[in-house]
């Protein structure tokens, strides 16, 4: 470990161990909570909100939702509309874990909801077929109900699903995430303590690796002294969000995400403390920050948007599967729509644009065949 690793781990985390019952019996939990609020009768969703969340519970989602408080917030304008949008919705686990990070009780879910969109979502046109909307969250429980979450939902994939896509081609290939290779993301068994914090350590040196990025253009010599060679399996899989689109191995990685985001975010830095997740659990980790990235965008294009000079803070979770020397799969929740919203892109807007074109075309096909 170089210096500054060290420095970043005795400065930044302590790994603390869990009491495996209690750990799987959290996990059973907020897995209970969040089937029921996806699929119980709609009219049951007070209740179930009641047994299930705090009074006053924090509910941090992906814009244009963004920060809500209190149950009836979460059900008027989360779950409600969700639900009706897809009155047959099923929710799909891919990945569960959950360790202790700063004292607190965390549960990290990801997978998909499942269902027929039957009915517009913020805008976004139903289209009466099967839909799969990712869904990545992390839970703080106290005295059994779910105190706080963050809750990503890629709208702009669902915006993809329904026939607009309001950027620039992906640089990635826009893919429906994958479960862990080894199926077994959904921990309800006791992991060995010494495995999981191996993993979560195994996580952080590379981000360690990360902020030893010098804000020099990143030619390939530049990211071979990052060394993420080292950190990485060969063959890994990053499942980005929409907007970015997923990669394999080291050079999809630079080529489609890395190299496009330090050129467009040359300065980009996070606090070692900004996280709200850090986990290790088995051969799986959790991190997660809500705005404790921050970047200014002086650099190329993204997302087909050149530089605006603006000042801009990111949401992002980051799930990993790890072999017991690199990482084999990372999954990245980005909450790219909020970011282009302080770039000054209103994706929704463009959304609405796009229908309004599509509307006018339909009509005037229609007069002229008339």
């Amino acid at each position: 470990m170089t210096e500054k690793e060290d420095k970043y781990f005795t400065s930044a985390f302590q790994f603390s161990p869990v009491d495996q019952d209690e750990n799987i019996a959290n996990k059973r939990r907020v897995m209970a909570i969040m089937a029921a609020l996806a699929e119980e009768r709609l009219e049951r969703l007070p209740e179930i909100a009641r047994e299930g969340l705090a009074a006053e519970v924090a509910l941090n989602v992906t814009h244009p939702i963004n920060e809500l408080r209190g149950i009836e917030a979460g059900l008027e304008q989360l779950w409600r509309p969700l639900r009706r949008a897809l009155p047959d919705m099923e929710r799909r686990e891919h990945f569960v874990a959950g360790g202790r990070y700063r004292e607190g009780n965390w549960i990290a879910c990801m997978g998909h909801y499942l269902g027929s969109f039957e009915g517009d979502l913020l805008g976004i046109p139903a289209t009466r077929g099967a839909v799969c909307l990712r869904y990545c969250e992390g839970h703080e429980l106290r005295g059994g109900v779910i105190f706080r979450s963050y809750i990503f939902l890629d709208f702009l994939d669902l915006m993809r699903q329904a026939g607009y896509f309001p950027l620039a081609p992906s640089l990635g290939t826009e893919m429906r995430w994958l479960p862990p290779r080894t199926l077994d993301g959904v921990i309800l068994s006791p992991q060995d303590e010494a495995r999981s914090q191996r993993t979560i350590e195994t996580v952080l040196k590379m981000h360690a690796a990360l902020g030893q990025y010098s804000g020099e253009p990143p030619t390939r010599d530049v990211l071979d002294e990052m060394e993420q060679a080292k950190h990485w399996h060969r063959n890994f899989m990053w499942y980005g969000p929409a907007g970015i689109g997923s990669t394999r191995g080291l050079k999809g990685f630079e080529d489609y995400h890395q190299i496009p985001f330090l050129v467009a975010f040359p300065d980009r830095a996070g606090s070692a403390q900004g996280h709200f997740i850090r986990i290790g659990d088995g051969s799986f980790a959790v991190t997660g920050g809500w705005g404790y990235l921050r970047a200014t965008h002086t650099g190329g294009e993204l997302f087909g948007v050149p530089p605006t000079g603006k000042r801009i803070k990111m949401r992002v979770m980051d799930f990993y599967r790890c072999d017991d020397e690199t990482i084999v799969e990372n999954w990245v929740p980005i909450d790219v729509p909020h970011i282009l919203l302080q770039m000054g892109v209103d994706v929704f807007g463009r959304m609405r644009h796009q229908f309004r074109q599509r509307e006018a075309l339909s009509a005037s096909e229609w007069l002229v065949g008339d």
